[in-house]
């Protein structure tokens, strides 16, 4: 069933659109998948529609062919005028819509929600299929932000996937299914290398406005799976290794995408909000602990009012226990100093087997809403996250900034906590 171009759109319970799009070109087809979002512009004074490009090919002839076929399977041309009623006690869910035209000028449009026409899940997973995986034919490989080189034994055994994440890359089981041995995750929002085991900042790709964070990351080893792969997907964990960092040392960006190789002297965004959040919450157990109750009531030690600092679930018992969590965000310096104070002033105890705060409640009126608003360069490795804070009664922003750098391991933290001297 030859067509001239077709829009297949799906929506759920978030303001995305996942979008899979195609039409006829000289040589073959083009497919495009994108996930298109709209936000307000005040420039403009109205929405704007943003995409973000998962993957899009143009392809031969042969592939043209392809989704024809599909389309004569899946017999299309009966989703003419297929409108699918939601049924009124379903509050939630998902819903598609889909315009084509084909090759004689016949046009054909379907919608629903909760009700799709006959065939629409077998033709939506195989179109994704279809736009998003690839075979590894060539050495040579991209997703279009970087281009890199791979062995040429992934070549014709390795399968790449293409997420809003990023690209993973798998090899056939024997018996079905697929072992996801390696992921390059792609996005804009941070490096995940501290999620994953093994996981390791590549690098940004950086165009214009837009920040790429690199992360490759092992999945499954394929030796765990012998008896269920190939000879040759086998083969190819024995050189795992050398061949991940030969990849990483290959990527470059194209298409205006220029490659920043990850040197770890740099405080991102992400880092520093979580960082920031890190903090607060300490701060918060250490100097309000009658806010952070949990359901508890305080108790009587020695004439005053505790609370334990952390919930058992924390497993946190000891002073040094403190001392190590307050090392993974503070310098050893400004923790030291900290922790002592609170020692000698018996607002922080280790009693019977655990860690109590002193009971205090604010005073007057409290600020809920802070955020990271940016981080500022200081040279010499050294940054300041400055952040935002709302204040009471008049919503007035007031900005903190708190300095940060490497401690001996290698880790920003902060070394000073200025954050709730202004307003405790």
């Amino acid at each position: 069933m030859e067509f001239q171009r077709f829009s297949l759109s799906e929506s759920g319970m978030s303001a995305q659109s996942y979008v899979y799009e195609g039409y006829k070109t000289e040589t073959g087809v083009h497919l495009e998948h994108f996930i298109r979002s709209e936000y307000w512009d005040n420039t403009v004074s109205g929405n704007v529609e943003q995409r973000t490009v998962i993957r899009a090919i143009d392809g031969d002839d042969a592939l043209y062919q392809e989704v024809c076929a599909l389309f004569g399977e899946c017999r299309i041309d009966q989703w003419a005028d297929f409108h699918g009623d939601n049924s009124p006690d379903v509050l939630d869910g998902s819903s598609m819509g889909f315009t084509a035209v084909l090759a004689d000028g016949t046009e054909i449009t379907a919608d629903g929600t909760n009700s799709f026409p006959k065939n629409y899940q077998t033709f939506t997973d195989a179109l994704r299929k279809l736009i998003t995986t690839e075979k590894i034919r060539s050495t040579f490989f991209t997703d279009g932000t970087y281009a890199l080189t791979l062995p040429e034994s992934w070549v014709s055994v390795v399968t790449a996937q293409f997420t809003e994440f990023g690209v993973t890359f798998s090899v056939d089981k024997t018996d079905g299914g697929e072992v996801l041995f390696f992921v390059l995750d792609n996005n804009g929002y941070g490096y995940s290398a501290d999620d994953y085991s093994g996981a390791m900042a590549v690098g940004r790709l950086v165009s214009d406005d837009d920040v790429r964070f690199i992360t490759a990351r092992p999945h499954s080893p394929i030796s765990t799976f012998a008896d269920s792969v190939s000879e040759d997907a086998l083969a190819l964990w024995e050189h795992f290794k050398a061949d991940e960092a030969a990849i990483i040392e290959s990527l470059h960006g194209v298409n205006g995408y220029k490659f920043y190789p990850e040197d770890g002297s740099t405080l991102y965004e992400e880092e520093a909000r979580e960082l920031s959040e890190q903090a607060r919450s300490l701060w918060l157990r250490l100097n309000f602990a009658g806010e952070y109750a949990e359901g508890m009531s305080p108790v009587q030690i020695q004439g005053r009012k505790y609370l334990p600092m952390f919930p058992a679930r924390d497993g946190v018992y000891t002073i040094e226990q403190v001392r190590e969590k307050f090392l993974e965000v503070f310098s050893e310096e400004f923790t030291d100093k900290t922790l002592n104070a609170a020692i000698a002033s018996k607002d922080l105890l280790e009693y019977n087997g655990n860690i109590y705060a002193a009971y205090r409640k604010n005073k007057g009126e409290t600020s809920y809403n802070s955020w990271a608003d940016h981080i500022r360069d200081d040279g010499g490795g050294k940054f300041t996250v400055v952040m935002g804070v709302k204040m009471p009664p008049n919503g007035d922003t007031v900005y903190v900034e708190l300095p940060a750098e490497k401690n001996a391991a290698g880790k920003f933290v902060f070394t000073d906590y200025p954050y709730w001297d202004r307003s405790e």
